[in-house]
């Protein structure tokens, strides 16, 4: 049996160890997901696209606990630019109905086509098959690549958080940018970060006092980086040379 899904609010330190995938071969997308059943229970993987992204942001929010920095490069003069993805505008967006459908008009007939899940999203490699999955005729109309763009630009409308498109101005020549960003890679990497973090003060403290990982993620975030700080003193040259008579 499947262990009940945990209120994202009551993560502790030593839940994000134990949930957050480890192996960074995997896709950023299927290890944020794990989490994200992990936290939300299999119902996640009825979730819209924007239904994870603004999850995936809010979870952010909780664990990380600072803005999302992210880069892209200018097409024109090469520059890289910085800047923080709008989370308080992604999350305030409408949330996109499951279940919720769209009519396209192909050769003069009307088919329906869901909006996709993200159980979807894990089995369809390329948008007519995605076209395909979501069909709800009997019998699924001929696509040609206009369709499929009418019918992406229609299931956007329906999932406004669904595709996330940043416009910025290239710092260095000006030209606009229109930056995309999938939530799933920046917090992927930051909860890579945060798990690390949490990690080193595990060895630091374990090596120092002989304390068990369970015993060591269970303090205070306050306490666990003073004991790493004290450790880090009594081990740095200018302490151990102080204390020779």
């Amino acid at each position: 049996m499947d262990a009940p899904p945990l209120p994202a609010a009551a993560l502790s330190a030593a839940d994000i160890v134990r949930l957050w995938p480890l192996s960074r071969r995997r896709p950023a997308a299927e290890r944020v997901l794990a989490l994200l059943v992990a936290v939300d229970g299999r119902d996640t993987l009825g979730y819209p696209l924007g239904t994870r992204n603004q999850r995936l942001l809010g979870l952010h929010q909780m664990l990380v606990r600072r803005p999302i920095e992210a880069h892209v490069v200018c097409p024109g003069c090469r520059t890289d630019n910085e800047f923080t993805l709008p989370v308080q505008a992604v999350t305030a967006l409408a949330r996109a109905e499951q279940g919720a459908a769209v009519r396209l008009d192909v050769d003069g007939v009307e088919s329906a086509f869901r909006l996709p899940v993200l159980s979807d999203l894990a089995t369809a490699d390329s948008l007519h098959a995605l076209a395909v999955r979501t069909c709800l005729e009997p019998a699924v109309p001929q696509l040609s690549d206009g369709d499929l763009d009418r019918l992406a630009e229609a299931w956007e409308v329906l999932d406004p958080a669904g595709s996330l498109l940043v416009d910025l101005c290239c710092a260095s020549c000006g030209h606009g940018i229109a930056a995309e960003a999938d939530p799933a890679d920046f917090v992927a990497r930051d909860l890579d970060g945060l798990v690390d973090e949490l990690m080193r003060d595990v060895d630091v403290i374990a090596g120092g006092y002989g304390w068990s990982e369970e015993s060591i993620l269970a303090l205070p975030a306050a306490r666990r980086r003073r004991y790493v700080e004290l450790i880090s003193e009594t081990r740095s040259p200018a302490r151990r040379r102080a204390a020779r008579p």
